[in-house]
């Protein structure tokens, strides 16, 4: 055995482990995991306060600091058992040893000390013991003001079961016996980066480049000390719309490991009234135009990265594509355009845009959706891939994670959370405040029946069943058709979709009079809307949910739906032809589950298991 086999063989293990970033090279895979919306709330948070410390849990014999579950089944993500899901996501990752973790926004929920603090500690704790690292970027829900002040919350659940107020000032909720706690004001950027500073928001001496969009962009010198100097979020503003205001943006570029470039995008964008900041939840069809000196960045990162032959990931907490399979303008038609949360998505513009920058693979959180969209130009000369990553905090539970070996060929999977530990914790507490409710005949009460939920699967998805009745059917839907759409048959509808124009209208307007006199509306559970959220929300793991015998149904139903015709008068015949035209499209959608993207050959394909 000559020299050169010898070397190998007895350091190559050593080298490794030394040098895992130089080690790494392109060829050999690459794992990285994105986790969304965690909205992490710390559950047991010391408040400070003299008023309240939080209801004691027998459980646990601590001291839980949780929202009321009548705030979470109206509300689209919970607010306490995600704080376990996150635990166990991460436990999931160690196992699996995948060590690159992204959170694209809404790591806490709303940007207050107590929950910034408490994923720090999180954060601190896996970096040490597993050896992984964190890269983040802005939510809506984070810095929820960009400068931070005074915040509090009214839903937080009381000793006896009622809700429990608590602020950073009494004057916020003058009328209400309100616990002061700084722990529940707003942190601003300065306060929450600086908190989370190692991870990603600044140069580590881990990262093999790092980069911000107001300095240049010199690779080849790249030195981390001054890297280092030139980070600081002085350094890191833009003027808003020529107002003389300068907010921070903490866009940043890192190489974790040979090869591979994460871009992570600040897409949040606020806006002075003259007395107080608003943050906004569209994205980036209002970034491309406040913040739009990103784009020139991204035009030089993407250039760059091509040139060196660096993998260009991108990730934001905001879609930079359409995420509802091409039926958005056929939505806002039936919806409206406020409704379903429409006004979200990106328009083709704005897609357009940042394809043309040099943008090819996204991941972004925000909606809470398992959904991968695609942007091609007229051309076909740029294809953008936006890949959705679920929410912890919400239906479908899941994260994703990216492997590759090469620059060419990505492969995306979506991990659901079925098991939880600890997922019951606080069912016993949730039970008092069920029965302080039914004492108060409160009308916000909620079905108890969620608290019978087996698994973390099985609970966020009653989540999504309760808060479709409460909030979705009615502040999104137009009440008749939510209405026959609950009440109609399988049979009912398959007859109605062989009728012809003038049949079909007289027979929805007759089952309609008859519902609206009659006190038996059956709302029979499942029904079309839960399984049109289903589809919405979870894409193909939805799809998994749906029973063989209803996906027989809509296979038969949509193509006959298909040739029917209405006339302008004919309201309810168009607006059900509207809706499962929709539900075609969610029904019949990009692969998100399990799948490959070539970016050479711009092709997507789904992968079987």
């Amino acid at each position: 055995m000559n020299k050169k086999t010898l070397f190998p063989l007895l350091f190559g293990t050593a080298f490794q482990l030394a040098f895992p970033q130089l080690a790494q090279g392109q060829d050999q895979e690459s794992k990285i995991a994105f986790l969304s919306d965690i909205h992490l709330q710390d559950v047991y948070a010391n408040l400070g306060s003299e008023e309240f410390k939080g209801v004691f849990n027998p459980i646990s014999g601590k001291f839980a600091t949780i929202r009321t579950m009548k705030s979470q089944v109206n509300s689209t993500r919970l607010f306490n058992e995600n704080y376990f899901a996150f635990l166990s996501a991460l436990e999931d990752l160690k196992d699996k040893g995948i060590q690159l973790v992204v959170l694209p926004g809404d790591f806490t929920d709303d940007g207050q000390p107590m929950n910034v603090l408490a994923l720090k500690k999180i954060l601190d704790r896996y970096s040490a013991e597993s050896g992984m690292r964190f890269f983040l970027t802005t939510g809506n829900h984070d810095p929820v003001n960009p400068f931070g002040g005074l915040a509090g919350k009214k839903d937080f659940l009381g000793t006896d079961g009622s809700e429990q107020a608590i602020a950073g000032a009494k004057e916020l909720f003058p009328s209400d016996q309100v616990a002061i706690s700084d722990q529940i004001n707003y942190w601003g950027y300065s306060e929450i980066t600086g908190a989370l500073k190692n991870f990603g928001f600044f140069p580590n001496e881990k990262d093999l480049f790092w980069a911000h969009p107001f300095q240049e962009l010199d690779v080849d010198n790249y030195k981390f000390k001054k890297a280092t100097n030139e980070a600081t979020l002085e350094n890191r503003v833009y003027e808003l719309d020529n107002s003389g205001l300068f907010l921070p943006d903490v866009s940043y570029v890192v190489e974790p490991i040979d090869g591979i470039w994460l871009l992570a995008l600040d897409g949040n964008v606020y806006t002075y009234s003259g007395s107080e900041w608003k943050g906004s939840s569209q994205g980036f069809n209002q970034a491309a135009f406040h913040k739009n000196h990103q784009l020139d960045w991204i035009r030089k990162v993407s250039a760059e990265a091509e040139k060196r032959g660096k993998i260009l990931i991108s990730f934001s907490h905001y879609p930079l594509v359409e995420f509802l399979e091409g039926a958005s303008e056929e939505m806002k038609s039936l919806f409206g355009p406020q409704k379903l949360q429409l006004e979200r998505v990106p328009t083709s513009e704005t897609s357009k845009q940042y394809a043309k920058a040099g943008i090819r693979v996204h991941f972004a959180g925000h909606m809470h959706f398992n959904d991968t969209g695609i942007y091609k130009d007229q051309t076909t000369t740029h294809t953008m891939y936006n890949v959705q990553v679920p929410s912890l905090a919400a239906f479908p539970a899941a994260y994703k994670t990216l492997k590759t070996s090469n620059s060419s060929t990505l492969e995306i999977e979506t991990i659901p959370l079925t098991e939880v530990d600890h997922m019951n914790e606080f069912f016993d507490l949730y039970r008092m405040e069920h029965r302080w409710l039914l004492e108060k005949k409160d009308p916000g009460i909620w079905e108890s029946s969620i608290l019978e939920s087996k698994d973390y699967l099985d609970y966020t998805r009653n989540h999504l069943l309760e808060l479709t009745k409460s909030r979705f059917i009615p502040s999104d839907w137009p009440q008749n058709l939510a209405l026959l759409l609950q009440n109609l048959n399988q049979k009912e509808l398959l007859e109605w979709s062989e009728m012809n124009e003038n049949e079909s209208e007289d027979f929805l307007q007759k089952k309609l009079k008859k519902l609206q006199i009659s006190k038996n509306q059956t709302g029979a559970r499942p029904n079309i809307i839960d399984d049109f959220y289903l589809l919405k929300n979870g894409d193909e793991l939805g799809k998994k949910l749906i029973p063989e015998s209803r996906t027989a149904f809509y296979e038969e139903l949509m193509p006959k739906v298909n040739q029917k015709s209405y006339s302008p008068d004919q309201k309810l015949t168009r607006e059900f032809i509207q809706f499962f035209g929709i539900f075609e499209k969610l029904y019949h959608s990009n692969p998100s589950d399990h799948f490959s993207i070539d970016l050479k050959n711009n092709t997507i394909k789904k992968i079987e298991d």
